[in-house]
């Protein structure tokens, strides 16, 4: 975790370098390619420094006043990015359209020059970032390689103008990225309403939880299940199940290998079991809805 927390450090700053010198060669050169490209790798590092921040704060403990720590922070910074990035696209099609229609002059080789020293610290980045199995970690290494690709871009437009002259390809090519960083801002924004409203996570299916539950020896029934993110790689379920008459002793047990069993085949750490040998029926919710996530 240490070597983990060293490379991301050294790719935030590194990150940060490289948007302040696309930004600043975007309005040297004249280029929306670039500067729409800065865009994209202020997104990136935004991405990383929560990565960095989200390892950061599980760490911390929780108190009385937050129970699950400080993960949804994590969450907040997101959605605040997404929408961000959204109003910046958005200015990035409006700019592309002014230019398409009265294209400006543009500085080919320092685009080049610039692009690709973004290509070759996004390269760096993916490499010390690339095979790690944490799901925030995963976040950050594809959002570092579509920066990258996104570069190759700006370089292949920034060689045609060089050789041909023709700066309509500028725009052209702030269009494309523009459009690569409304999908991914549209992602973070949903994504992170989901987590939110707390929906269950894509990956669990609440029907296929209930069957592998029931397939545990000791599980008479399972009802009630709720399934929620506390943030974007913690997950967490509560849920009634339906015993024999048992000692309470032999319940720990059956909670480690209900625990054990979501915790591998779903991912979910957090997990509240309320045994009862009756199926309950809660005044609120009606004894139909007790399936509800």
């Amino acid at each position: 975790m240490e070597d983990i927390n060293k490379n991301l450090k050294i790719a935030i700053f590194l990150t940060a370098l490289i948007f302040f010198l696309e930004l600043a060669g975007g309005i040297i050169s004249n280029s929306l390619a670039l500067l729409s490209d800065a865009a994209h790798v202020f997104m990136d590092a935004v991405a990383l420094l929560l990565t960095y921040g989200a390892i950061k704060i599980a760490a911390r403990p929780s108190n009385r006043n937050m129970t699950f720590g400080y993960h949804r922070i994590e969450i907040f910074a997101a959605l605040i990015n997404g929408l961000t990035i959204i109003g910046i696209a958005i200015f990035i099609f409006y700019e592309a359209y002014e230019r398409i229609l009265d294209p400006p002059g543009v500085k080919g080789f320092e685009v080049l020059v610039i692009a690709t020293a973004g290509l070759i610290v996004n390269a760096w980045v993916a490499v010390k970032l690339h095979g790690h199995h944490d799901l925030n970690i995963k976040g950050a290494y594809l959002h570092v390689i579509g920066d990258a690709l996104a570069s190759v871009a700006v370089i292949a437009g920034a060689v045609v103008i060089i050789f041909t002259g023709k700066t309509i390809v500028d725009p052209v090519l702030g269009i494309i990225i523009g459009a690569m960083l409304l999908y991914g801002a549209f992602k973070l924004v949903f994504g992170s309403i989901r987590i939110l409203l707390e929906f269950a996570p894509r990956h669990v299916d609440a029907h296929t939880l209930e069957k592998v539950l029931m397939e545990i020896e000791g599980v008479k029934g399972v009802h009630d299940i709720h399934i929620w993110s506390i943030c974007s790689n913690i997950h967490a379920m509560s849920a009634h199940v339906l015993v024999d008459r048992i000692h309470v002793q032999q319940t720990e047990v059956l909670i480690n290998k209900i625990s054990g069993t979501v915790r591998d085949r779903f991912q979910i750490l957090h997990t509240t079991l309320q045994f009862e040998c009756f199926e309950c029926v809660l005044p609120e919710m009606g004894h139909e809805n007790h399936h509800s996530i």
